[in-house]
């Protein structure tokens, strides 16, 4: 009992983050955050137009409808932290999840058909605001979103795509144990050259010699360093 009380105090919480649910009214802010030119680019190889905000809010709220997991990435409020009254761990959760700051957006997608539900897979959708870049934490974020699908959604496996120009995000799914899976060549056209769509998956039994654990072992209580 005690350990699943730590496991659910610190389930949306890692060591410099908090994650929280995308409500209706976030929809424009992820929007914005998603595609802005440079997101846009590298994070969404298809024809590049300019989007404007009603057509960028349409493609997030069909994003939602169609995933298991969408949490905004939020850094804590400092001033937040420090006006918090000491109370139950949930509530400080809760209360800390309200005042955070938005710097991003991840979904887990949700199996594509019935029939397949069985096969225990999702797809990471990722984006962090321009000027949030460069500080890890998107490797934050999906070292956190692979322990929610592996320990709390029962995943066997988990995959995303990306363009081979996008080197930064094909260096970080590396340094997170993800194994690149497979290539559709020359199959995305970007200024002037023809680039490979690159698909990377990590497996259930990856992530546990990662973490270290026990095939089927609870991961116990997440160490998260510092408070609210």
């Amino acid at each position: 009992m005690e350990s699943l009380t730590a496991k659910f105090t610190t389930a949306f919480r890692s060591e410099r983050l908090i994650y929280r649910a995308i409500d209706m009214q976030d929809i424009p802010l992820v929007a914005r955050m998603l595609w802005d030119p440079v997101n846009q680019g590298f994070g969404d190889p298809t024809l590049y137009t300019p989007l404007s905000g009603t057509v960028g809010s349409v493609m997030v709220q069909k994003g939602l409808e169609a995933s298991l997991l969408a949490v905004l990435i939020c850094l804590p409020n400092p001033q937040a932290q420090q006006d918090a009254a000491p109370g139950l761990p949930g509530n400080s959760l809760r209360a800390a999840q309200e005042s955070a700051i938005p710097i991003g957006s991840l979904m887990l997608s949700k199996p594509t058909a019935p029939q397949t539900d069985h096969w225990r897979w999702t797809r990471i959708g990722l984006g962090i605001a321009e000027e949030h870049q460069g500080n890890g934490y998107g490797k934050e974020a999906v070292n956190w979103a692979l322990d929610w699908a592996f320990e709390f959604a029962g995943m066997h496996r988990v995959e995303l795509t990306t363009a081979s120009y996008n080197d930064r995000a094909i260096a970080l799914y590396k340094s997170l144990g993800f194994k690149e899976e497979g290539r559709k060549r020359e199959t995305i056209y970007m200024d002037r050259r023809w680039w490979d769509m690159v698909e990377f998956g990590i497996l259930e039994g990856e992530w546990e010699a990662l973490r270290g654990k026990k095939s089927g072992q609870s991961g116990g209580q997440r160490i998260v360093q510092g408070g609210f």
